[in-house]
């Protein structure tokens, strides 16, 4: 349902109140893993046993560098193994146990793609062999995987990418795929992301990186305009996964981007019967519901939200802007007044509060409000509570200037609060305030022990001139 929002202009103008920050996109959570250890000279016996002159020669290369005691580099081994084999693998007809052979030298080497081609070429050869190869595939792609998984956990994007890059020459599986797929999203390169997503649902893997590369793939193909495609994948998904709230919203959506709002609705509603749904999970049915136009329900969401965390700022942004587009301005007051005191140096808190003072005929408490509003000296945009690491947080924004001299300087208290919404800790944020009209970014850090559920302004501010 569409409701028109009411606007008003009478000595102040009322500003249109903006949707918050909510990514739908299917963030990865990813544990190492660990291979099956199998002796290298016992691999090479289990299948393609017929050999030659050139393959006993690789044999004996590779049970040396099987060899604890050997006192050659196992890479030379390695190289020499393959030497020995290149008469018989330019036959027209080469014996598979030469392409075994060949694969784990290349796998000794490291190089995955000489590897790949080897052993892809042995299971066509004697496919009695595949189950082989496949385990050989599989080990070399193991320790790949898990360098790419510490990589990300230390903060090095481009050295996980070049390991799972790696794996994926090596063995298909969806873990490494997606994970390379969506370091690609990151980056803005959504066409190699999308492949990979595809590759990955093609690929073996477990069921949680098969939900992380549909719903990505899918939002990905949304975003291109390509619902039609991405309305399958969510189809699809959604059958094999009813109890799955991002994947039935994503579908809800999807559905809505192509004309079916009377399904996305259905969908929306069975979402907000449920009551087993995290605090994410209701924020995420809440965005879904307004971009759906239907206020009312995303209010009911919001609502939700809020109950399960009171202190996260982005929700009680979120409720406050539902109940003005849906004109609940009752509710939108105590919302807007709490907004406006735990952040009172922010003009859209203070339009919401006034607004909803003149629509309930209290034009007196309206002006009054706007009054504050209109005396703020700078004030502050898109600010938000971020968890940077295990105990670190961060504050971050932009604070405009609106009519202090230029070069200002001005001291602001910023709390951290707990669930219950009192203050574990206090630091100062120091500004320094561009021209007026201009804004500029800040970022203030806190570490503490204690857990964190959102934060607050100060209202004793100190100002000086430069």
């Amino acid at each position: 349902m569409r409701h028109e929002r009411p606007r008003y202009v009478s000595g102040n103008t009322i500003v249109e109140a903006t949707m918050f920050r909510l990514s739908l996109k299917y963030v990865l959570a990813a544990g190492l893993v660990s291979a099956f250890a199998f002796p290298m000279d016992i691999l090479a016996q289990e299948c393609a046993e017929k050999g030659n002159q050139y393959t006993r020669g690789a044999d004996v290369e590779l049970s040396y560098a099987a060899r604890r005691d050997d006192p050659q580099p196992k890479e030379k081994r390695f190289a020499r193994a393959i030497e020995k084999l290149e008469p018989v693998l330019t036959d027209e007809d080469p014996l598979p146990r030469a392409y075994l052979l060949a694969g784990q030298a290349y796998l000794g080497l490291r190089d995955y793609a000489g590897a790949d081609s080897m052993l892809t070429k042995l299971s066509i050869s004697d496919p009695e062999c595949t189950d082989l190869a496949n385990e050989l595939r599989f080990n070399a792609w193991v320790p790949l995987y898990n360098r790419g998984i510490g990589s990300l956990r230390a903060g090095e994007q481009e050295q996980a990418l070049d390991a799972f890059l790696q794996a994926n020459l090596i063995y298909s599986d969806a873990r490494s795929l997606t994970n390379a797929a969506n370091i690609y999203q990151q980056r803005g390169d959504d066409a190699t992301a999308m492949e990979l997503y595809a590759r990955a649902l093609n690929s073996t893997g477990e069921p949680d990186m098969v939900r992380a590369a549909s719903i990505n793939l899918a939002e990905l193909l949304r975003a291109d305009g390509r619902g039609d495609e991405a309305l399958a994948i969510y189809s699809e998904y959604a059958t094999a996964n009813p109890d799955d709230v991002l994947g039935m919203l994503n579908y809800a959506i999807a559905l809505m981007d192509t004309g079916d709002t009377e399904a996305a609705e259905q969908m929306f509603g069975e979402l907000l019967q449920r009551d087993d749904l995290s605090f994410r999970q209701w924020s995420q049915v809440g965005i879904g519901l307004y971009r759906a136009q239907d206020f009312g329900q995303a209010a009911q969401a919001f609502q939700h939200a809020y109950e399960l965390n009171p202190q996260n700022k982005e929700t009680l942004e979120n409720l406050a802007n539902t109940y003005y587009q849906s004109e609940q301005y009752e509710a939108l007051l105590p919302v807007a007044d709490q907004l406006v005191e735990l952040y009172p140096y922010e003009s859209v808190n203070y339009n919401l509060l006034a607004n909803a003072h003149r629509e309930l005929d209290n034009s007196d408490a309206a002006l009054a409000v706007l009054q504050k509003r209109d005396g703020l000296e700078f004030e502050f945009l898109r600010s938000q509570l971020a968890t940077v690491s295990e105990g670190v947080y961060s504050v971050e924004g932009q604070v405009m200037n609106k009519s202090a001299a230029a070069g200002s300087e001005v001291t602001v208290p910023i709390s951290l609060l707990d669930e219950e919404g009192q203050v574990v800790m206090t630091e100062e944020l120091m500004l320094t305030l561009p021209a007026a009209g201009e804004a500029t970014s800040f970022l203030l850090q806190f570490q503490i022990e204690e857990p964190v559920a959102g934060f607050e302004y100060g209202q004793d501010v100190s100002a000086s001139d430069s």
